[in-house]
């Protein structure tokens, strides 16, 4: 059995731009707030910049940070990073006094060249995923209000899972699509050159799950079907099982793979049979081995249509759960044209219910590689 190259080509083409469900002007998601649940906000860190000295809680990467008037202040381009991660779900509100040019709020850090983050500038906001060199996955509008100087603007950042919104004096702006990273912390950049940067009241909360079900778990008995395939050259073929190793106690599998070095791209995944219903969210607990490949999510639809819905470097140690949300992939897009991250079936671009397969493994990154390793998952499982 053969994967048809279009498969691996859509990997490939998306790590190289960095592309993952951007979608322009259509709605994703309303509500008329008539249900009762709501998602729990529990605080995790807040500060009011009142003491002399920039908290513990914070590390500076780059610049001349300092508290000055009750704000965290740098005047000549930085990076802060706070040390607490706040998971996949999270909101976190500050008052902002923009610079001059542009500066960022990245929800998702993990590294100076290696995370996702909303931008901030030039009458402009958009989003995008930078890993090394590469940036894509930008939803770019204009809106010549979204930077004042000159004094403070009350910001207010949701994520769910890399769907992220925000809003600026009560303005609602977004959503936009960053993917979500296992373990990320959230920070402050401002360029060299762009004027003086202040924040104040800083307050960081997680969300809770309102209520929400779960629709499918994976069990071992579906884990124990799954073939796994080697992707060399854009072409797939099943790959010897005992790359695929299952704790049947535990619900664990890992995942080895062994990439050829010099190859520009390949992968190693492993295709599980799944019977999952509308579904809002993946989530999952993900071990990686820190290697910054790429772990990677495709759901096959009834149709047949694939949809590669999540990919991250692998740029963390330990458990971390693994949320994908699903909620861009729910509606076709106004205009379908062609797109890397849905192929094949009926090509609406858009999953139909219920999800007959899900792909995870791992692709090599073009730019930082690691050629063989492994990763574990366990608990997949899809909620509504």
């Amino acid at each position: 059995m053969k994967i048809p190259r279009l498969i691996s080509a859509a990997i490939a083409l998306s790590l190289f731009l960095g592309v993952l469900a951007a979608r322009k002007e259509t709605e994703i998601f309303s509500d008329t707030f008539q249900s009762s649940k709501i998602a729990k906000e529990t605080e995790i860190f807040s500060d009011t910049f009142q003491s002399p000295k920039i908290s513990s809680a914070w590390t500076v990467h780059e610049g001349n940070w300092a508290i000055e008037n009750g704000a965290l202040t740098v005047n000549n381009g930085g990076l802060i990073v706070l040390n607490t991660p706040p998971g996949g779900r999270f909101t976190m509100e500050f008052e902002i006094a923009f610079p001059s040019n542009w500066m960022s709020v990245i929800p998702f850090f993990t590294g100076p060249e290696d995370y996702g983050t909303l931008y901030f500038g030039g009458g402009y906001w958009e989003s995008f995923e930078m890993e090394g060199k590469n940036i894509g996955n930008y939803v770019q509008r204009r809106d010549p209000e979204i930077i004042r100087t000159g004094g403070f603007q009350k910001i207010k950042v949701i994520s769910d899972y890399g769907l992220v919104s925000f809003s600026y004096d009560g303005k609602e702006k977004g959503p936009a699509t960053i993917p979500f990273r296992p373990g990320s912390r959230v920070a402050f950049r401002s360029l060299p050159k762009s004027g003086p940067l202040r924040i104040k009241t800083f307050r960081l909360a997680t969300l809770g799950s309102a209520g929400a079900s779960t629709v499918y778990q994976l069990p071992v008995s579906a884990l124990v079907k799954g073939v796994i395939y080697k992707d060399y050259q854009y072409e797939g073929k099943p790959s010897p099982a005992d790359l695929l190793t299952i704790e049947a106690s535990t619900g664990v599998a890992e995942l080895k793979y062994g990439f050829k070095p010099g190859e520009v791209f390949e992968s190693c995944f492993v295709r599980i049979p799944v019977g999952a219903a509308k579904s809002k969210t993946i989530l999952m607990d993900v071990e990686s081995d820190n290697s910054r490949n790429t772990f990677f999510i495709i759901v096959h639809d009834v149709s047949g249509e694939q949809h590669l819905v999540f990919k991250t470097g692998m740029a963390w140690k330990g458990w971390q759960n693994v949320g994908v949300n699903l909620q861009t992939f729910l509606e076709s897009p106004p205009k379908l044209e062609r797109s890397i991250i849905h192929w094949g079936g009926d090509q609406n671009q858009k999953i139909d219910f219920p999800i007959k397969a899900i792909d995870i493994g791992v692709a090599k990154h073009h730019i930082r590689v690691k050629d063989s390793g492994q990763v574990r998952f366990r608990n997949v499982r899809f909620t509504e």
